[in-house]
């Protein structure tokens, strides 16, 4: 792992840095997840509040098929918690802490 400016990494001249070493990696599979445009749709869509499979699915356009496995991989990077109801399951959003990942990749996206 590279080192910044400071005589440790993660220290540098203008304070402790965002990301612990430690946690490089994790966040580098988080933000892989993300990268898929019909997981990024789901979590976007998620934001709102809880859904079913069949919601996002009437939604988003995507099959049932697809909307299952992404909210899978979604699961295991620890995104979406899902809460089940007999008959059904809800997904929502682990941490909404990730809106405000969306709001500032929207900022970062912008041409202004």
């Amino acid at each position: 792992m590279m080192k910044g400016k400071g005589d440790s990494y993660g220290s540098g001249a203008k304070g402790a840095w965002p990301l612990p070493e430690a946690d490089i990696e994790r966040c580098a599979e988080v933000l892989k997840s993300l990268a898929n445009p019909a997981r990024l749709l789901l979590v976007n869509m998620l934001s709102g509040g809880e859904w079913t499979v069949s919601e996002l699915c009437e939604l988003s356009g995507l099959k049932q098929s697809q909307v299952s496995q992404q909210l899978k991989n979604l699961r295991l990077n620890n995104i979406v918690k899902c809460r089940k109801e007999v008959p059904f399951a809800y997904y929502s959003l682990k941490d909404k802490g990730i809106i405000n990942l969306l709001s500032c990749l929207n900022r970062c996206g912008n041409k202004d």
